[in-house]
């Protein structure tokens, strides 16, 4: 027997939070998983967003009802029905507990589908109801939001509902990554606006949407929040009580439970205030030839007899969930969600429809390949054993999006192993052409001169050596870059010589290509030789990564960390034929055209120079500014991007007020969700605007920031200028531009070379896509920054301190008095 569990312990988090899944023991819990498929195949399932396969303790309490206390509930009274009643009851009350609910606010229905139409249709029937269930009425001048990525379930019900009563329907519209549009979310959803209905994650794109956000903006309108769980609930913890809707629905099938139930959570105050969608038996309270009336909820809403099977077997499904831990279970299937990521990434012609990262994205991933239909692809996979879905997955809107009819969908579960998701990845890769990935070198390389029999002059042997080194260190990239997704140099780090069947097996990696992995890193000089080993033939050496080349390589919140900047370097080359338009047309190439592993990639470059050095060394290094933020001072950063930058002052600062800036608006939703995440929000606010834009009408700053990103303004005069206008007489710029000169001579050192090749690649474009009259480069040098600034109203000039790729510099609006020496 199931009584109500303790809320507080369920459905957040679980047992044993601390540690990882077992994943072969929960493997052993599902009995589909040990039949094969297509004459001899292991089954590798990657459909769970569809439909979940069943563990046995599921099986066991379904098959137990039937075979034990099979009866119908709240009628007869003899034991069978007892028990079946006490049953139905104690599962309900099992069921709410793993969402934080009580029992009586959980209605159980046939599936999420029903749940929501229950929701819609007694909405559409308050019209016409007693005058005590009028209340949720919608009629004509009403609206109802919806959004874009939704669920035929979630989109035709509404549909519906404002068909049969004259409201309008609208709907928030999808940024190119997949995520929610939140720039006219207050002009959307309006004061008229009566139901806002989404998604909590889109079963298409993997999005997790920001439900506080949203939920917050209907509230402020007096309109109801209706929340469409079946994707989330299965993945991560969810509390209604926490979450803020009104409604909440999501399925039994998807989350490890019997096909055949559905669960609508409700506000209590709100379920007794909605007339019911269906009614016959047992939903009602007194029944006359000419008139009836309705049961209390929940029972209102559960015509015919209920889902009693379903429900106990949805509640084993319950428990299951819950010894596993919903913590252990988010944290399983983001590592699995992330490795597919980089392994779709890596696959030429492969494209991610939706987020590209893990950030606020559950474990499905939707994608095309080239131009194969999603059907050769499901059929590829298939004939391997592996089971994905194809298809419009139910919500066509969203793949029309895209540009699509039709998409792949491959989604994880508590049972899914890296070891399948590599099977998915490389079953994907046969189907494209083999693909050769050139990682860049620091500079173009020249094509080799075909040399004359006799050999060639020392001064052109010298030069051919040189572009042999670079190319090299190219292709050495692409090991690098390996070494870093598949975790090679974080099982070196301190971990002293290793052979090469050590290292495959720390990795689970096949040792033959660690092996040749190994001798790559030899020649590049990252990795060693054990002294001692080795016997001429390469069996019985052993390798070393040292101290120094981990904390560049295998550190990544080291403030020596470097690794990142390899990731960058296929999208470079993916965007070559755009670069090659521009040398010819003088265009650009936006920021938002770069694959989206690039975005990744420059924050992994930048992101432990900023942990180290903004709080630490360089704020303190302007005169005054410490001290004003301490006391409580007002910020701007300018070109913010997502928020890093902002968010790490605030965090520091918590007197002062923080504005971040951009004018790439999926950035900024993105910043604001991080900060509400961190509980930031109180004190940092992000606008979508471009920096010359900016005037009086924007507050007033004490301290104006602009971290590596004036070089890449389409206009850094009119930047200037702009943080000119919005800064306080007493305030100060602090600009943080790459170490690099304009004299190319003086850029020869390997930090000067690697700028010089993504300004011309990366800098230098993203600039002129701007339209701007000026495309600086990152390599403009001290004298043009300070030229710019004198003429934007800045005469006080001082580089107060510096890194091996970065100056800071600090701008005053009057002359410098003092000295500014650079931080100690």
């Amino acid at each position: 027997m199931v009584t109500g569990a303790d809320p507080v312990s369920t459905g957040r988090g679980g047992a044993g939070t601390d540690t990882a899944l077992d994943t072969g023991a929960v493997r052993a819990d599902f009995p589909v998983l040990r039949r094969t498929v297509q004459g001899g195949l292991p089954l590798v399932y990657l459909d769970s967003a569809a439909t979940s396969q069943k563990p046995q303790a599921v099986l066991d309490a379904e098959l137990d009802y039937y075979r034990l206390h099979n009866a119908n509930v709240h009628r007869s009274y003899h034991q069978l029905a007892r028990e079946a009643t006490e049953l139905l009851e104690a599962g309900r009350a099992r069921i709410a507990a793993f969402i934080g609910a009580a029992p009586d606010e959980i209605v159980t229905t046939k599936n999420a589908s029903e749940a929501l139409n229950l929701v819609a249709y007694g909405l559409m029937n308050a019209g016409h109801s007693p005058r005590e269930l009028r209340s949720l009425a919608v009629g004509p001048g009403d609206n109802v939001v919806i959004t874009e990525m939704e669920h035929h379930s979630n989109l035709m019900p509404w549909q519906q509902l404002c068909r049969h009563t004259g409201a309008e329907l609208r709907w928030l519209t999808i940024t190119p990554e997949g995520r929610l549009d939140l720039g006219e979310l207050e002009k959307v959803i309006d004061p008229s606006t009566r139901v806002v209905a989404f998604a909590h994650q889109s079963n298409v794109y993997g999005t997790v949407n920001p439900v506080g956000v949203i939920a917050a903006r209907a509230r402020a309108v007096g309109a109801l929040t209706v929340l469409d769980a079946c994707q989330s609930v299965p993945h991560m913890p969810v509390d209604v009580r926490t979450l803020g809707v009104d409604f909440l629905a999501f399925s039994g099938h998807k989350m490890y439970g019997p096909t055949g139930i559905g669960v609508l959570w409700g506000r209590p105050e709100l379920l007794a205030a909605l007339p019911p969608f269906l009614t016959g038996g047992e939903m009602n309270d007194t029944v006359t030839m000419a008139h009836s009336t309705y049961a209390a909820p929940p029972h209102r809403f559960e015509a015919g007899t209920p889902v009693i099977a379903q429900t106990v077997g949805l509640a084993a499904a319950c428990t299951y969930l819950d010894g596993l831990g919903m913590d252990r279970v988010a944290a399983h299937t983001a590592a699995l969600t992330a490795r597919a990521l980089d392994a779709l990434s890596a696959i030429g012609g492969a494209r991610i429809v939706g987020p590209a990262d893990t950030a606020d994205r559950g474990p499905a991933i939707s994608f095309a390949l080239g131009h194969l239909a999603p059907e050769e692809i499901g059929e590829h996979l298939d004939a391997k054993g592996i089971a994905i879905r194809v298809g419009h997955l139910c919500a066509r809107p969203a793949c029309v999006r895209f540009g699509l009819p039709a998409t792949t969908r491959a989604s994880f579960a508590v049972h899914t192993t890296e070891a399948e998701v590599d099977a998915f990845a490389e079953a994907l890769a046969e189907l494209v052409e083999p693909q050769v990935h050139v990682v860049p070198a620091a500079v173009p390389v020249a094509p080799v001169v075909p040399v004359p029999a006799a050999g060639p002059d020392p001064d052109t042997a010298a030069f051919m050596d040189t572009v042999f080194a670079d190319a090299a260190a190219a292709a050495n990239g692409l090991a690098v870059s390996l070494g870093d997704r598949l975790g090679l140099y974080r099982a070196m780090a301190g971990a002293g010589p290793l052979t090469p069947a050590a290292l495959a097996a720390r990795t689970g990696t096949q040792e033959l290509y660690v092996r040749e992995w190994l001798h790559t890193q030899v020649g590049a000089g990252y990795v060693r030789v054990a002294a001692g080993t080795g016997n001429g033939s390469g069996d019985a050496y052993a390798y070393e990564l040292p101290d120094a080349h981990a904390r560049v390589l295998a550190e990544p919140d080291a403030p020596t960390a470097a690794v990142g900047i390899y990731g960058s370097l296929q999208s470079l080359y993916a965007v070559e034929d755009r670069l090659a338009e521009c040398f010819r047309t003088g265009g650009g190439v936006d920021w938002g055209e770069y694959p989206p592993q690039m975005f990744r990639a420059v924050a992994r470059f930048f992101r432990p120079a900023y942990r180290a050095n903004i709080v630490q060394k360089w704020l303190p290094a302007v005169e005054g500014a410490h001290e004003r933020l301490t006391a409580g001072a007002t910020v701007a950063d300018i070109g913010c991007g997502v928020g890093y930058s902002t968010l790490l002052m605030a965090q520091a600062y918590p007197r002062s007020v923080f504005h971040g800036y951009d004018y790439h608006r999926e950035s900024i939703d993105r910043a604001r969700i991080i900060a509400e995440e961190r509980e930031l929000d109180d004190r940092t606010h992000f606008h979508a605007v471009a920096a010359a834009d900016l005037d009086e009408t924007y507050p007033r700053a004490d301290l104006v920031t602009l971290f590596n990103c004036l070089h890449d303004m389409g206009d850094p005069l009119a930047t200037l200028r702009a943080a000119r206008r919005i800064l306080k007489p007493d305030g100060a710029l602090m600009l943080v531009e790459p170490n690099a000169e304009a004299d190319p001579t003086t850029n020869t050192h390997p930090v000067g070379r690697l700028f010089m090749a993504l300004s011309t690649a990366l800098c230098l474009p993203a600039a002129a896509a701007q339209n701007g009259p000026l495309a600086l480069g990152n390599h403009a040098g001290e004298p043009a920054l300070r030229r710019l600034a004198r003429e934007a109203g800045f005469p006080g000039w001082s580089r107060v301190a510096e890194t091996p790729r970065s100056a800071v510099y600090a701008l005053r609006a009057e002359p410098t008095e003092v000295s500014l020496e650079p931080a100690a």
